[in-house]
């Protein structure tokens, strides 16, 4: 296989899949959980030569059955910010991906792998390094787990190794998310279904609508591993947002403005502010921005999509469901 791509079903994982096969890559191991078939309407986007349930590639892989491949792309994990199940959580984002990564380092495979801007937790400062690290719920602390391993691996691995701490994520092929899809298609749905859209009220130093994340697209997230791809020679962790915060209320009015003729007053009338839920205190990032000083630094240099021309693309795509 020229490349393998766990969690290639998913969200992220099929729209790297989908690029790769615009680059004529279709020599393609996908490795993920099939437990929600709904996601093989992922797979139906792309070619590849072989899928393989994670159970059984960690057996041929113990066995050595596996052919190497070019590149390794890890972007599998139970994702669940809400999961309470620590031994789950652990056993997929922190035991398998040091299994996976140990292998890569020993056969001197590239690896290029997800992390999330969960590490940082309440943090409004999210710089890659461990005095602003302070995840809140389990998922954030697997990923930081794996993170803090791989730091110290680093000086001891010949080929390259790549770690991205996705912020906001949003874009055509996470429908099967459910809760965890972003607040983008969420509030979308919520339109299409009631036109009415519901966003957190009042909430600590938050003014209604006034929580704030950085939202980077589908396609720039893919552009990005894409680059690291082609260019190995930078290794290391690194954020990767747009370096701008947008409120729900920004994102709420985006979504009005690509479905209705947008005014204050049709904007009133649509939005809808519900209490701050308890169960989320203490356990929600209410602001989020990529500090990208980091992944500048190594040469990259692409210019995102901001969050107006992101949702009109995003939105396109849901009514004609194409990608």
């Amino acid at each position: 296989m020229e490349v393998w791509i766990t969690g290639g079903a998913g969200f992220i994982g099929s729209a790297l899949a989908v690029e790769l096969n615009k680059q004529n890559i279709n020599d393609i191991l996908i490795i993920d959980d099939l437990t929600n078939g709904e996601k093989f309407t992922n797979l139906k986007r792309f070619e590849f030569t072989l899928f393989l349930d994670i159970d059984d590639f960690i057996n041929k892989l113990d066995l050595n059955l596996l052919i190497k491949p070019k590149c390794i792309f890890h972007q599998g994990a139970i994702s669940d910010t809400m999961e309470r199940d620590g031994q789950l959580m652990f056993k997929y984002n922190y035991t398998f991906s040091i299994k996976l990564f140990e292998w890569a380092k020993i056969n001197k495979i590239p690896f290029i792998y997800a992390s999330s801007a969960a590490v940082y937790g309440l943090n409004e400062i999210c710089i890659e390094n461990k005095s602003y690290e302070n995840p809140i719920n389990v998922y954030g602390y697997s990923k930081l787990a794996f993170d803090n391993y791989v730091r110290k691996e680093l000086l001891n691995v010949e080929s390259q190794v790549v770690g991205l701490r996705y912020f906001n994520v949003y874009g055509f092929g996470e429908q099967n998310k459910g809760n965890m899809s972003s607040t983008i298609l969420q509030f979308y749905n919520q339109y299409i279904e009631k036109r009415t859209i519901k966003l957190f009220g009042e909430y600590l130093n938050y003014k209604q609508g006034s929580q704030s994340r950085d939202f980077i697209y589908i396609d720039d997230i893919i552009k990005t591993i894409l680059w690291f791809y082609h260019n190995n020679h930078a290794s290391g962790i690194y954020n990767l947002g747009t370096n701008k915060s947008s409120t729900f209320n920004d994102v709420a009015k985006e979504i009005i403005k690509n479905n209705a003729l947008y005014s204050e007053d049709v904007f009133r009338k649509t939005v809808k502010y519900i209490d701050f839920p308890n169960h989320l205190k203490g356990r929600y990032q209410s602001y989020t921005l990529a500090n990208m000083n980091l992944i500048n630094k190594t040469g990259f240099k692409h210019k995102f999509l901001t969050l107006q021309e992101g949702i009109a693309e995003y939105i396109k795509k849901l009514k004609n469901n194409v990608d």
